[in-house]
């Protein structure tokens, strides 16, 4: 694992991956699902900790926070990426465990009002089906309440790779909502097993405490959180729109469309 940088240019590699930088997509991995969630968050898990910033701001939801990394060394970077670190840490709304994220959710036996997953990239990797695939998603829905949220992410990847993700959300959840971040790059997917209301931004903005409404403009120029919601709002695409029109194209955890990639992408090439 590796952290470098200066500044807003911060970045965390594991393995020689760029994992994340300081940006705010992982600051509306919280925001976003806290907002559309309908009434109060009383427990959210953040699975797949990175630098914290998603963890960090569920905190200013005043909510209780479990987040999950695999990786030991990642949490104790936390510090070198922020600031307040020590005292997020202390916040006695707030856990972080390491552990495995799937491995997690079989052994709890508490129920998330919301629930945060930014797999490691690339979504090729061996491995990353088991926080993309069907079974995974049947869990969540066991840990889950029934007007929960999921925020799933999908950062960059081969466009057959994005329609299974979207194939197995869909699969598993009544209702998935998609939105491409405000960054130019990656999706944003909300599904839940109530459904997911029509809300406008200034809903929205409406439901951010004092805190969190800081928090989500922390590292943007624009100040206006309604504006940034707007966006997210009007660029949201139908999961439909994402979907081959093969239902074979998903992923299962015996079956990871998205790790058996390289014979697919020679034979596009002919």
């Amino acid at each position: 694992m590796i952290s470098f940088g200066e500044g807003l240019k911060k970045r965390l590699l594991v393995n020689g991956i760029g994992i994340t930088d300081l940006s705010p997509i992982p600051k509306f991995m919280a925001h976003l699902p806290m907002a559309f969630h309908q009434g109060r968050s009383e427990a959210v898990l953040v699975i797949c900790f990175g630098m914290g910033t998603t963890y960090r701001s569920i905190l200013s939801w005043g909510t209780d926070t479990t987040g999950v990394e695999l990786v030991p060394s990642v949490k104790d970077a936390f510090g070198f990426y922020f600031d307040d670190a020590a005292k997020v840490l202390k916040d006695p709304k707030g856990r972080v465990v390491i552990d495995d994220g799937r491995r997690f959710l079989r052994r709890t036996l508490e129920r998330f009002d919301i629930i945060t997953v930014d797999p490691p990239p690339p979504a090729e990797a061996a491995g990353s089906s088991l926080l993309y695939s069907e079974e995974f998603y049947r869990l969540i829905q066991q840990r889950l309440k029934s007007n929960g949220v999921l925020q799933q992410w999908f950062a960059v990847g081969e466009r057959k790779i994005l329609q299974a993700v979207g194939r197995s959300l869909q699969n598993s959840f009544p209702d998935v909502r998609v939105f491409p971040s405000t960054q130019g790059w990656g999706y944003h997917f909300l599904a839940s097993l109530s459904p997911l209301e029509a809300v406008t931004a200034e809903e929205l903005a409406g439901r951010f405490p004092v805190r969190a409404r800081e928090d989500a403009v922390e590292w943007s120029k624009d100040k206006d959180v309604t504006g940034q919601l707007s966006r997210l709002l009007s660029n949201e695409i139908p999961v439909s729109q994402l979907l081959s029109d093969d239902p074979k194209i998903t992923i299962h955890d015996d079956l990871p469309f998205n790790e058996y990639f390289l014979i697919r992408r020679l034979l596009d090439r002919l």
